[in-house]
């Protein structure tokens, strides 16, 4: 039976490689500069871009349309950081070219993952044990539950929340210690926030997904 957590990886739709960058105060505060030297129009038009990246990326069929945007405006934000500058009356222009990328990277992941599976079952020719049939079918319908709950459980969250276990899940329930920083950084609270902050909203999602995951096993 796998952990709530062994499964945040796969709700989150998160890459494969490490995220060694952490959108911080200052590429932040670089981002919203480019925007518009107002910050309230600056904040306005943040905003704007993060509602048209979402509409966008679920269109194309992302289920974690928030977390493709935040990644996408993380990119644009390093990007900057990096010393690139915003050359267009119309900002959004770079985020959606940004998008695009992550998009075709989405689904380049996805077929190669189809086809591992096709190439998998086509070399399954051997009839399995009943029993063992019955056990894998038990097993995937149990993990699909926990991923529905779990799936369930963080749309209840705050999006500031799904972002801090996101990170500090990323890598499975160890992080070292310079990750911690990192991230705490990023959130602006020191490491030892960071870690009962993470505690709590986890064990507030593991509740929800024991709650959820009762009728669906009575069912």
């Amino acid at each position: 039976m796998l952990p709530y957590f062994c499964l945040l990886p796969l709700v989150m739709e998160l890459p494969a490689q490490k995220q060694d960058w952490v959108l911080t105060r200052e590429s932040l505060d670089r981002l919203l500069n480019q925007l518009d030297s107002d910050r309230d129009r600056a904040a306005e038009k943040y905003e704007q871009i993060r509602q048209r990246l979402m509409k966008l990326f679920r269109w194309r069929g992302c289920l974690a349309f928030e977390e493709y945007t935040d990644r996408t405006i993380d990119r644009v934000a390093r990007r900057l950081a990096e010393g690139a500058e915003i050359q267009t009356a119309s900002p959004y222009t770079l985020f959606y070219g940004v998008a695009m990328n992550i998009l075709k990277e989405h689904w380049r992941k996805f077929e190669q993952e189809s086809a591992a599976l096709d190439r998998m079952s086509q070399s399954q020719h051997s009839p399995q044990d009943p029993e063992e049939v019955r056990a894998d079918e038990e097993e995937r319908k149990e993990k699909e539950a926990r991923v529905y709950c779990l799936r369930h459980c963080l749309s209840q969250l705050s999006s500031e929340n799904v972002l801090l276990i996101k990170k500090y899940y990323a890598e499975g329930d160890v992080l070292d210690k310079e990750q911690r920083k990192q991230i705490a950084a990023g959130l602006g609270i020191s490491v030892n926030a960071l870690r009962v902050r993470a505690f709590r909203i986890r064990g507030e999602v593991e509740r929800c997904v024991d709650a959820c995951l009762k009728p669906l096993r009575s069912g």
